[in-house]
């Protein structure tokens, strides 16, 4: 860490500063929360932190998470920006408010069974104001004042302490007076965050909100939000989940291990928050260099510093919460494994936000909170805090190792210059907002569901061709940009043979005839809809040699995302011939024209509807095809079978 202590120190230890105070005065509060009320009153403090946060989040479309990147990247000079930001604060607060009080009833039922329906529809107010603290919170982090945003982290967990002693002062006990000192350290704190913002200028020389410019900024913070929400929900998921399954004691006990086990998250946190606007104002190569310095070097510093904190939990944690707290010792040395590679995601998670690529870091959170949600379900019935610990854990190891993976894709592409389309002048159109959506979402469950499935095809694909499992082609991609796709290999390596398979081609294997027929060798492929390369419905991908034989009337097809499936896979499959001689010709002749016609029947209207519909009936047409090859192929060998005993009587 030297190289980021030379390049930037101050701002560097005082967030480091401002995080143990941080989380000194949270564990205080921890503490005398715990003396006063015992577990089921954390469990109540932790969930009244945690609830309206997420609101405040959720409402404003994560905008506390993309202010760095408007405030410090290519936008930083436009007058617009800093109005536009506090008109989403404000419409933000406004909106989180009306949304709590409307859910009172189900918050009361599910949360806070205990409290009064008056109390749960007073947290409405702390809605606002959460949303009031992180939101300048952050825009002191994008403007440049480090020093103000750390002051604002250490004063929003500090100020609970007189709040709640004033509370306790006048007499008023329970949940009214964890209520009452949240709704005051909020006011205090957020009060001096935006007093020095606007003393600093903040809004000087600032014009008037844009809509177009709320549109961006509301844009990239929900990309972003939803890996922001759930790198911290999978730390603070379970919280939920424990109050809902096993109670208000356990989720106690859960509350204090995972509060001891965030020590070792204040590398990560510093590391994010100060190299995320440096990323943010540099260049791409230098962006790169800094980070590959310190990916390292990070996670051997939280690797290392999980050792200590490991032993220490035995008796650090029962002679500061008191011995009915010995519960949470084994929880916290299992969310401290998964934590100890940390380090690593706090710097490519900077890297990605700053580059403006905050959905491959949701992507990555994605992956955790599948894990998550997947134990939870089984552990935490059955074994309480412990299996929530277990569940985070494997959470954490998995969004770190997925980080790193798209990490790598990102830099590689920095130092390469895109290719050139086939063909010039050629339009490209993305697919919609929605459509992405899909994309994303169906291409995360069905990989969430099938990764078994996928192991075990790869390493079968391995062994029977004897080359790489995984087959890597060029094809033409939107805008008619090469790209790389992915397929479980199918046939033998090293075998000419024309661009498109036929019945009967001897290049593939009796693997690859199966994976062909279940089409399961294009699971890859979501890796490359995950990447934006391909959509679920589209044109088919077609190789380089067949596009540029395209006529020049069909070539306008490639303007567009190639798809997983599409009207030709549901309409067009199997139908060339066996007899026919040259394939290619007779694809290009007689198939071509009637696959384009479908492919743009369905893109001058691709609406959600139409895509939806034709992913069922690929599922459907995928099961038909199967069921039908089969029972042909049981046929044709129960009829051999009685032929040969005939023949043999």
């Amino acid at each position: 860490m030297r190289q980021l202590l030379r390049a930037d120190r101050r701002p560097f230890v005082e967030n480091i500063v401002a995080l143990l105070g941080s989380m000194a005065a949270l564990g205080i509060a921890t503490l005398w929360v715990a003396r006063a009320g015992g577990p089921d009153a954390v469990g109540s403090y932790a969930l009244l932190r945690i609830l309206p946060w997420l609101l405040a989040v959720v409402v404003s479309g994560g905008l506390a998470g993309s202010l760095a990147y408007f405030l410090s990247g290519p936008t930083r000079d436009d007058p617009q920006v800093r109005p536009t930001v506090v008109a989403m604060a404000l419409a933000g607060a406004v909106a989180g408010s009306a949304l709590w009080l409307i859910g009172t009833p189900l918050l009361q039922l599910v949360f806070f069974r205990h409290v009064s329906v008056g109390l749960v529809a007073a947290v409405a107010i702390l809605v606002a104001l959460r949303l009031f603290v992180i939101t300048g919170k952050a825009a002191a982090q994008g403007s440049g004042d480090l020093s103000g945003s750390n002051l604002t982290i250490f004063l929003e967990e500090l100020m609970f302490l007189p709040a709640f002693g004033l509370m306790q002062a006048v007499g008023i006990g329970g949940d009214s007076a964890l209520v009452g000192a949240l709704i005051l350290a909020d006011v205090a704190t957020g009060a001096i965050a935006w007093r020095r913002l606007l003393r600093g200028g903040f809004l000087a020389g600032a014009g008037r909100p844009s809509l177009t410019m709320a549109r961006q900024i509301y844009t990239f913070g929900t990309r972003g939000q939803l890996g922001t929400l759930m790198q911290l929900l999978n730390l603070r998921f379970n919280f939920i989940l424990l109050g809902g399954l096993a109670g208000p004691a356990a989720l106690g006990i859960y509350a204090v291990a995972a509060k001891y086990a965030e020590f070792l998250r204040l590398l990560p946190i510093a590391a994010n928050w100060v190299l995320y606007p440096q990323f943010a104002r540099s260049e791409a190569a230098h962006a790169k260099k800094t980070s590959r310095s310190l990916i390292l070097r990070a996670g051997a510093i939280t690797a290392v510093a999980s050792i200590p904190l490991a032993v220490g939990a035995s008796f650090v944690i029962p002679i500061l919460f008191g011995q009915v707290f010995t519960g949470a010792v084994l929880p916290a040395r299992i969310l401290l494994i998964g934590l100890a590679a940390e380090g690593v995601g706090g710097v490519v998670t900077a890297f990605l936000f700053g580059r403006g690529r905050p959905g491959l870091n949701s992507l990555a959170a994605g992956a955790g909170v599948l894990v998550t949600l997947g134990l939870d379900l089984i552990l935490i019935p059955r074994y309480g805090a412990v299996g929530a610990a277990v569940a985070s854990s494997a959470a954490y190891l998995t969004t770190t190792a997925t980080l790193v993976g798209w990490y790598w894709h990102t830099t590689r592409r920095i130092d390469r210059h895109a290719p050139p389309p086939v063909f010039e002048g050629l339009a490209s159109v993305p697919p919609s907002r929605w459509r992405r959506i899909l994309d994303v979402a169906v291409s995360l469950i069905v990989l969430a569901v099938f990764w078994p499935v996928l192991l075990v095809l790869l390493a079968a694909a391995r062994i029977s061709t004897n080359a790489s499992a995984i087959y890597r082609q060029v094809r033409v991609g939107q805008g008619g940009v090469p790209f790389t796709m992915y397929k479980i290999r199918s046939m033998r390596p090293g075998q000419g043979g024309p661009e498109i398979t036929g019945p009967g081609d001897r290049r593939v294997t009796r693997l690859g005839a199966l994976m062909r027929l279940t089409s399961l060798d294009e699971l890859p492929q979501l890796l490359n809809v995950l990447r934006g390369e391909m959509t679920l419905v589209g044109p088919r991908p077609e190789t380089l040699a067949l596009a540029v034989r395209y006529p020049s009337d069909m070539q306008r097809v490639f303007a567009y995302r190639p798809g997983l499936t599409g009207p030709v896979q549901v309409r067009l499959r199997d139908v060339v011939p066996s007899d026919v001689e040259d394939v290619e010709a007779f694809y290009i002749s007689e198939l071509l024209p009637h696959r384009t016609e479908l492919d743009l029947a369905y893109l001058s209207d691709p609406s959600l509807i139409a895509t939806i519909s034709l992913i069922g009936e690929t599922a459907k047409h995928v099961v038909s095809r199967g069921v039908t090859k089969l029972v042909a192929r049981s046929r044709r060998r129960a009829g051999f079978v009685g032929e040969l005993k005939e023949r043999t009587t």
